[in-house]
């Protein structure tokens, strides 16, 4: 499994030659987390690229500096990268990690507003702009689940982003066929919602998931783990603005990504 890992890794890095790097955001267009490797021994660092676009795995790269804030929560506590270890495009934590057990990168882009005219995208609020077809705040989360040593462990810690899910089960413990439950959080409550899901090399097509499902009242839904690989699930929600001068919608949208052998 190793040496798999290591080929889709090869590729996406390879990608990067080719890639225009992601700098502006645009409403179809959405980042993850993307490691290395998922799994590693004790005294290893996690490394990672931050993908961007609308095609898993392999789609455009965003810059860690676009990131507002990374938190690494693991058995030893919760360690936040500064400004200096984001910048570039491949990223890794900021020391060696030695406890075994569960951990979870979570990150949160840099809010922005995103205005559309007939003149193309504008990063700015829609006030004092000409010819506006659409205009929004956007607000981007990331997860990615990580495994060192072989304990396990733990994977649910609520981190609060606005818009959250959460695993309820660590995919180390997951084969093909298993389901890993969730739950979605929205402004730290339950919420009812449809979500999406898919694995790399489902397609190679904009927008494609394996697989949709909703959430119940209580934030619970499930994802059936249809192949081995990377995955990646997805939701989003929209909310009108409180002023309505400056843009038309509040854009959330939440993601996390992680290994199944």
């Amino acid at each position: 499994m190793k040496t798999r890992r290591n080929h889709i890794w090869m590729i996406v890095l390879a990608a990067l030659a080719i890639c225009i790097f992601a700098t502006p955001q645009v409403q179809a267009h959405f980042p993850w987390l993307l490691l290395e490797d998922g799994a590693i021994a004790p005294g290893s660092s996690l490394k990672w690229v931050i993908g961007y676009g609308h095609r898993f795995p392999l789609s455009g790269f965003m810059k860690g500096d676009e990131l507002e804030e990374v938190l690494i929560i693991g058995p030893g506590g919760t360690e936040k990268m500064d400004a200096k270890d984001l910048a570039g495009i491949e990223l890794s934590s900021p020391s060696t990690l030695t406890k075994e057990g569960g951990y979870i990168i979570a990150a949160k882009r840099k809010s922005g507003f995103v205005t559309k005219t007939t003149e193309g995208y504008k990063h700015q609020p829609k006030k004092g702009l000409k010819n506006v077809l659409a205009s929004f705040l956007s607000h981007s989360y990331m997860k990615a689940i990580a495994n060192v040593g072989d304990a396990g462990g733990k994977v649910d810690a609520v981190v609060g982003h606005d818009l959250e899910i959460v695993p309820l089960a660590n995919p180390a413990d997951l084969r093909p066929g298993d389901y890993l439950p969730i739950k979605v959080l929205f402004k730290g409550k339950p919420f009812k919602t449809d979500f999406l899901a898919t694995y790399g090399g489902f397609s190679t097509e904009n927008g494609v998931f394996a697989y949709a499902a909703s959430t119940d009242k209580d934030g619970m839904g499930k994802v059936r783990i249809l192949a081995p690989g990377a995955w990646l699930i997805k939701v989003s929600h929209k909310l009108p603005y409180s002023d309505p001068e400056m843009c038309d919608t509040e854009s959330f949208l939440a993601d996390c990504t992680f290994e199944i052998q």
